[in-house]
């Protein structure tokens, strides 16, 4: 019989689980990491070389993050039912040709292809859903622990930091070209050596009667969207992503609203990532004790907390303390989240899960970028935007405690070969 959603007596992992984790962390440091990471410091070489505007070449990184969270739930589909290390090898196959593509063209047509067409699929494919995936079907034991060390932000802390000395003294056509050798050469052989499922281990599979599950015992799209749970889990899990979204957004000018300089309002962007990558592990972590959507319900908790003390414009110390702080529970948000997929509805289900709540987070994160932008073109203020997050925080703690009451995803009886 199905037992409540929380920790359990997991079975132990794999041998190879440290080793797919290995695979995973990289796919998804070197996808994400170098996309996201380089993108700031090439702009002005991007304006200089194709001859466009400043809001041109900005176009790349929203095409990069529509294209992947519209194709998200599609890819979540597909992994369930085609190999993994393929689609992991066709992500890193577009992540190559997108490099490539930005080393040689001097069409701005093509500059759209490369972040639109190649690196949008790939960071669905080989940079959130494909390794994540991975993670949760090989770690049975610990497996918000594994998601939250795999989604550390490694490379995408070092990128920057590199490029801007390397543009001192190599073209941006090279360090593209370079960009593209390194992924390839790591992508391609560890793509390679990743395996679907443990050998003689089966997923923990959807807590319903095979009359109502898919063939492999897990929920379709259509099974997950009409659970009540399945929202719970994922609006708890994206009241912590469009937070973090916002501050990484507007963090400068709502500093400068507060009376902080420029610089000042700067580095508290850096102490919310630096403090973040803490978050990744820690709440990844708590997951395991208490089980996904317990921890996402106590970081909706701290952070509706945290945000109405940021309505009090505190001094910057204070600031930088409260704004750390939330940059470690935005962190916690992805491990929590493929915790509290798989207590509820099991591994088989992870990917369907993980892709549709990428589509789900889209909106809700453009309304809050666009409309805290508005309200303080109004009003003067960010403080109307302020009380909303804080309000979507604490419908976040009701949605996980209610989505904590139901029932685990049963064990299985046989693994896919």
């Amino acid at each position: 019989m199905a037992s409540p959603v929380g920790p359990g007596n997991e079975a132990p992992n794999h041998p190879l689980a440290v080793r797919m984790g290995v695979i995973a962390g990289v796919s998804h440091n070197v996808v994400i990491g170098t996309i996201m990471g380089s993108f700031g410091l090439m702009l002005a070489s991007v304006e200089q070389r194709l001859g466009v505007s400043a809001e041109q070449a900005a176009a790349g990184i929203p095409l990069v993050l529509v294209g992947s969270s519209v194709l998200a739930p599609f890819v979540g589909v597909l992994i369930a039912k085609v190999s993994l290390r393929l689609l992991l090898l066709i992500g890193a196959l577009l992540t190559v040709a997108g490099y490539l593509t930005l080393a040689w063209t001097q069409s701005y047509a093509l500059y759209l292809v490369a972040y639109g067409l190649f690196f949008g699929p790939a960071l669905s494919l080989a940079g959130s859903i494909g390794p994540a995936t991975l993670v949760a079907r090989w770690f049975s034991r610990n497996r918000g622990l594994a998601l939250g060390i795999v989604h550390l932000p490694v490379v995408i802390a070092i990128v920057p930091w590199t490029l801007e000395r390397a543009l001192s003294v190599v073209s941006p056509g090279a360090i593209y070209l370079s960009t593209g050798v390194i992924a390839a050469a790591l992508l391609f052989p560890l793509g390679l050596l990743a395996i679907d499922h443990p050998p003689g281990h089966a997923e923990t599979l959807a807590p319903e009667p095979d009359a109502q599950r898919t063939a492999d015992g897990s929920f379709s799209v259509a099974q997950l969207l009409a659970r009540p749970r399945f929202w719970a889990i994922s609006l708890a899990a994206v009241a912590s992503m469009t937070s973090s979204v916002l501050l990484g957004s507007l963090l400068v000018p709502m500093g400068l609203s507060w009376g902080f300089t420029r610089p000042e309002a700067a580095l508290l962007q850096s102490i919310m990532a630096l403090v973040g990558i803490a978050g990744s592990v820690l709440f990844g972590w708590i997951a395991d004790r208490i089980g996904g959507a317990r921890a996402l319900a106590l970081i909706g908790f701290d952070c509706a907390v945290l945000w109405a003390i940021l309505l009090q414009h505190p001094p910057f110390w204070m600031a930088a303390l409260v704004i750390g702080l939330i940059g470690m529970h935005g962190a916690g948000a992805i491990p929590t989240l493929g915790k509290g997929l798989t207590d509820a509805f099991g591994q088989a289900s992870y990917s369907r899960g993980f892709g549709l709540n990428t589509l789900i987070g889209l909106p809700f994160i453009a309304v809050a970028v666009i409309g805290s932008a508005r309200v303080h073109s109004v009003t003067g203020s960010y403080d109307g935007a302020i009380v909303a997050i804080s309000a979507f925080f604490v419908a976040a703690i009701v949605l996980g405690l209610y989505a904590a009451t139901g029932v685990r995803a049963q064990e299985p009886v046989a693994a896919p070969a």
